[in-house]
């Protein structure tokens, strides 16, 4: 009787032990590959922040941005965002040179993320132009509120704790974190993954788990902390909820293969469509946006005259803390 129980484990036990083997492999390809992105990630940072001057054009230094990031063996996991002043988020150059620059008393965003295969790390940061006494120490608050949130990072952490210790040295410098942006997890393929990291303590927050990734990202705003939508867009996502659609022109089905063969669910530019369609890229985009097959992330800005800083670094949670990837 023994004997045949054994005999009837045997497949289980097989199939348990690859499964497990499996796994292993899995996740140290994982862990391999936001090493790789974050070492890009870094050097990418060094590389961009000499050519932030005055003066300076956004379109070629976003061009210039990524292609770096290419180079140094990378993919881009969204378009570079540069975002000036108000503007929070989600501004990336159009198609065409809008002749965008850097103005004396300026604050600038750098947002950018990198991905290995699926697997994304995202960091942000910010630069002054200003001697504005009341913006002197805008940049420092997102900076001091990263490493806070950074030092209570553990396992089983409700991420609403942190967003009270954002919510409290954001606020201790005179500034106001932006309800509506945060931290957030990222999963495989997906910037924004389903747990939360809030800038507020009242907003609601999530359970980190070891071997989960974070992008910690705060915002400190000398309005009132809250964006809306402009009406601008120059980033794109698919939509992977959207069934099947009647399309009409040629080139939307296009840009659809496209985009399902080369971006997947991250997002992207129309401006980096526009170097493998010569013609259609807007009126295509239109029709799949109009049909559900895209989604569009507008251009986020706060009050007009108010000014917004940004830092961002995403980490990998660990048995006893959190190690920074960025």
């Amino acid at each position: 009787m023994t004997a045949n129980n054994n005999l009837k484990n045997q497949p289980a036990k097989k199939i348990n032990k690859e499964e497990a083997e499996k796994t292993e492999e899995e996740e140290k390809n994982k862990i391999e590959s936001l090493k790789k992105a974050g070492a890009i990630a870094k050097e990418a940072k060094l590389f961009i922040k000499p050519e932030i001057k005055i003066g300076t054009n956004i379109f070629n230094l976003i061009e210039k941005a990524e292609a770096k990031i290419v180079d140094l063996g990378g993919n881009c996991a969204f378009p570079i965002n540069v975002s000036i002043n108000n503007i929070a988020a989600h501004y990336t150059s159009p198609i065409k040179d809008d002749e965008l620059t850097i103005n004396d008393g300026d604050i600038v965003k750098i947002d950018l993320g990198v991905h290995i295969d699926g697997y994304i790390v995202d960091t942000a940061f910010s630069v002054t132009f200003s001697d504005d006494p009341a913006l002197e120490n805008i940049i420092q608050a997102t900076e001091v509120a990263l490493e806070a949130s950074k030092m209570m990072v553990k396992p089983k952490i409700n991420t609403r704790e942190m967003g009270k210790k954002i919510e409290e040295i954001v606020k201790g410098f005179k500034y106001n974190p932006i309800k509506e942006l945060g931290g957030h997890q990222i999963e495989r393929w997906t910037v924004h993954g389903k747990k939360q990291l809030p800038e507020l303590g009242t907003q609601g927050g999530d359970i980190m788990e070891a071997g989960e990734v974070y992008a910690i990202e705060i915002f400190a705003s000398t309005g009132e902390g809250t964006i809306h939508n402009t009406n601008y867009s120059y980033i794109y996502e698919l939509n992977p909820y959207a069934g099947r659609v009647p399309l009409r022109r040629k080139t939307s089905k296009q840009i659809l293969g496209h985009i399902n063969k080369n971006y997947k669910t991250l997002p992207f530019a129309e401006r980096w469509l526009a170097k493998d369609f010569r013609l259609g890229v807007v009126f295509g985009l239109q029709e799949l946006v109009q049909q559900g097959k895209i989604k569009a992330h507008y251009v986020l800005a706060e009050q007009k005259g108010e000014f917004v800083a940004q830092s961002e670094e995403t980490i990998l949670i660990t048995e006893d803390g959190c190690e920074q990837l960025t």
